[in-house]
């Protein structure tokens, strides 16, 4: 009789389970105190004025006593915008705006470690963009790869937000692991340890036009400790 759960392929489960625990025991932690990566996403600031666009729509709808106690307001700007938000998307929930931005806050560092920005051109304010693509032809310029592996995204928070007529601002502060080497042409890492998982915490702005029919976000500033 056939049984879905066959010798081989609980042989492959456990195997896949040992290799991840080795993984997170194996590789120690950041101390603070080891050299940080030049060329690594994480480590890169860019501010800008220019302000409009944004990702991440959502679809189910709840009551404004809901959509305000979904949201941390310990750093918020009021509930003033929160109110003019919702009142341009009735369908606008935190919830569902943080499960989008992590979507967001993976694809974007891992196309930019591969060098694949064309990927996420929609996603990216024009001079972000424009700030990531010099750093991915320089890498290649200088036939440099990044080796980027996102263990975790430990957490992902609103932290402030911000209303000028109907653009939005929303910060979202993402904690995550991570590893990132940075190689030569020759494969030896020039930048970062692949010893230790290190631990992340950026500070991303996506914005939005409340009033265009453009449901996306975009990402404007970003910021890291």
């Amino acid at each position: 009789m056939n049984t879905f759960f066959t010798p081989d392929l609980i042989f492959f489960v456990v195997v896949a389970a040992f290799l991840i625990l080795r993984l997170r025991s194996v590789l120690g932690r950041r101390t603070g105190n080891e050299k940080r990566p030049k060329d690594v996403f994480m480590y890169q600031d860019t501010t800008f004025d220019d302000v409009k666009s944004k990702n991440i729509e959502s679809r189910k709808n709840s009551n404004l006593k809901t959509f305000k106690n979904e949201i941390n307001r310990k750093n918020l700007s009021g509930d003033k915008a929160l109110e003019k938000i919702r009142f341009y998307d009735k369908t606008f929930s935190p919830k569902k705006f943080l499960s989008g931005a992590k979507k967001a806050y993976e694809i974007i560092i891992e196309s930019y470690a591969s060098g694949e920005i064309d990927k996420i051109k929609k996603l990216l304010e024009l001079q972000v963009f424009s700030t990531f693509s010099k750093k991915v032809n320089l890498r290649k310029k200088n036939k440099q790869t990044l080796d980027h592996t996102l263990v975790s995204i430990k957490s992902a928070d609103i932290e402030k937000v911000d209303l000028k007529e109907t653009i939005v601002d929303i910060v979202v502060k993402f904690v995550s692991e991570q590893v990132n080497l940075l190689k030569n042409k020759k494969g030896k890492i020039i930048e970062g340890n692949n010893d230790y998982i290190e631990d992340h915490i950026d500070y991303w702005t996506f914005t939005k036009d409340l009033k265009s029919s453009n449901p996306n976000w975009k990402l404007v500033v970003t910021k890291s400790e």
